[in-house]
C-alpha cells in the first residue's frame, strides 16, 4: 500500500527513542510498502542525512516548518487555543497546507503519524485513514514532572498535562488506530481504541557479551538532555553511586549520552564519575560496563535504555518505572529498587557476585531475542496500517 509517513524528527541517526523506534519500522516496512516519510522540521537536513534516510527505501519529503514561526504559534494557548504547547509549537498553516498538497498528489491508502506534535497534519476528513503511534501517554510523562518539579516549571508542567490529557483522549475517540509501546501506556490512555506495538532491539547492533569487562563500572545511558534522564543522572551520580563507591573504592560510573544539559555536566566532577557525550555508538559503551542503574523516576514509555543493555549482556538495576513498561521478571532478567539504599545494594550485588550477574544477563538477552525484536515490532505497525484501510473500505 501507499503509506504517508509524518515524523517530527528525522529518523537519523537514531539517537532519541522515537527516531528510533521511526527508523526500524521505515527499514523493515519498506520492503512491502511504498512509503514517503514526511519529515516537518524546523530546518532542512544536511544531504547525507538526507540519504541515510533514502536508503531505508523510502522517499523522504521535507516540509520545512521554520522557528519564528513557533512563537505566534505558541501564542495561540493565550487567545484560547486548547491544544498542548507541544502540538502548537509545531503547528504551521503552510506546513499543513504543504502535507494536505502532498495527499492530494499521490493518493496513500494510509497516514501513519509519529507522537502527539504531528496531530496537526493528520488529514481531517478521514481519507486516508490515520493511525497515529504516540508511542507513550505524554500527558503522564508530563504530569510525573510537574510532581517532581519546583516553582514555575512544575506549575508549567502539571498545566501541559491537563491539555495533554484531553488531546490524547480527543485523538483516540476520533482517530482509526491508535499505538503505544505498552499496556501501562495504553491503561494510562484509556485502553479503548488503543494497540500495544512494543519497541524492538536490533541483535547486531547490540550484540551480547559476556566477557572483557571492568570490575567495577556502573553505566546510565540515554539522551541526557531529557528531564527524566537528567533527573536520573543526579540521582544516581548525589545519592546512588556514592553508596556504591563507600563499600567499594574502585567502583567508576559512567554517564554516556547526546546533548548533556549543563546539569549532567557538573556531575563529572565528582570523584569516580566520567561523561562521554555524543559517543558514535552506544553498544561499545553498555558492553564495557559491569552492571546498568537505570534510576528512572520520572518519563513514560517503555525504556529503550534497559532493553539495550539486556542486549549488550550488561546486568540492570532499576525502579518499577522503568520496568512497568517491560514483560520482565525481577530477580531473573534484572533487579528492581524503589530508593538510592536499595539500588545501590543491588548494584552492590552484582559487582561482588559476577556467577549470579551472568545469569541474570543470560535471562535478560534471552527474553530480548524472545519478545523484543523490531520485526514483531514493524508486523504490529503492518496489521494496524491494514485494518485501518480495511475499516475504511467498509464504511
Amino acid at each position: 500500500m501507499k503509506v504517508l509517513f509524518l515524523v517530527t524528527r528525522l529518523p537519523v541517526p537514531p539517537w532519541r527513542g522515537d527516531q528510533v523506534r521511526a527508523y526500524h519500522h521505515l527499514r523493515l516496512l519498506a520492503r512491502a510498502h511504498e512509503i514517503t516519510c514526511c519529515a516537518l522540521l524546523t530546518r532542512p537536513p544536511p544531504a547525507p542525512l538526507r540519504a541515510e534516510v533514502e536508503a531505508l527505501g523510502v522517499r523522504l519529503v521535507v516540509v520545512r516548518l521554520g522557528v519564528l514561526g513557533a512563537v505566534p504559534a505558541l501564542a495561540r494557548a493565550l487567545v484560547g487555543d486548547a491544544r498542548p504547547l507541544q502540538v502548537l509549537l509545531y503547528a504551521r498553516r503552510r506546513g499543513a497546507a504543504a502535507v494536505a498538497r502532498l495527499g492530494t498528489t499521490h493518493g496513500f491508502d494510509v497516514a501513519h503519524a509519529q507522537l502527539v506534535r504531528a496531530a496537526p497534519y493528520l488529514p481531517r476528513d478521514g481519507h486516508p485513514p490515520v493511525v497515529i503511534d504516540l508511542i507513550d501517554a505524554l500527558s503522564a510523562n508530563f504530569a510525573r514532572r510537574a510532581a517532581r518539579e519546583r516553582g514555575p516549571a512544575g506549575a508549567v508542567a502539571a498545566w501541559e498535562a491537563a491539555r495533554l490529557a484531553r488531546f490524547e483522549a480527543r485523538l483516540v475517540a476520533e482517530t482509526a488506530s491508535v499505538l503505544v509501546v505498552s499496556e501501562a501506556e495504553r491503561a494510562a490512555l484509556g485502553g479503548q481504541g488503543v494497540t500495544v506495538v512494543p519497541n524492538g532491539v536490533d541483535p547486531v547492533a547490540f550484540p551480547y557479551r559476556e566477557d572483557g569487562r571492568p570490575a567495577a563500572r556502573v553505566v546510565f545511558a540515554g539522551n541526557l538532555g531529557y528531564f527524566p534522564n537528567v533527573d536520573a543522572a543526579r540521582w544516581l551520580a548525589r545519592d546512588i553511586f556514592p553508596r556504591i563507591r563507600d563499600a567499594l573504592p574502585a567502583a567508576e560510573l559512567r554517564l554516556v549520552g547526546a546533548r548533556p544539559a549543563r546539569a549532567v555536566r557538573a556531575l563529572a566532577d565528582a570523584p569516580g564519575v566520567s561523561l562521554a557525550a555524543g559517543v558514535p555508538a552506544m553498544a561499545p559503551e553498555l558492553a564495557a560496563a559491569t552492571v546498568a542503574v537505570v534510576p528512572m523516576r520520572a518519563g513514560s514509555g517503555l525504556q529503550n535504555k534497559v532493553l539495550e543493555a539486556m542486549a549488550v549482556g550488561t546486568p540492570v538495576v532499576t525502579t518499577p518505572r522503568a520496568t512497568a513498561a517491560l514483560e520482565v521478571r525481577p530477580g531473573e532478567h534484572l533487579l528492581v529498587a524503589d530508593d538510592a539504599a536499595g539500588l545501590a545494594a543491588a548494584a552492590l550485588d552484582l559487582l561482588r557476585a559476577p556467577g549470579r550477574a551472568r545469569v541474570l544477563a543470560r535471562a535478560a538477552r534471552a527474553l530480548v531475542e524472545r519478545r523484543y525484536r523490531w520485526e514483531d515490532s514493524a508486523a504490529g505497525v503492518d496489521g494496524a496500517w491494514q485494518r485501518a484501510v480495511d475499516a475504511a473500505r467498509r464504511s
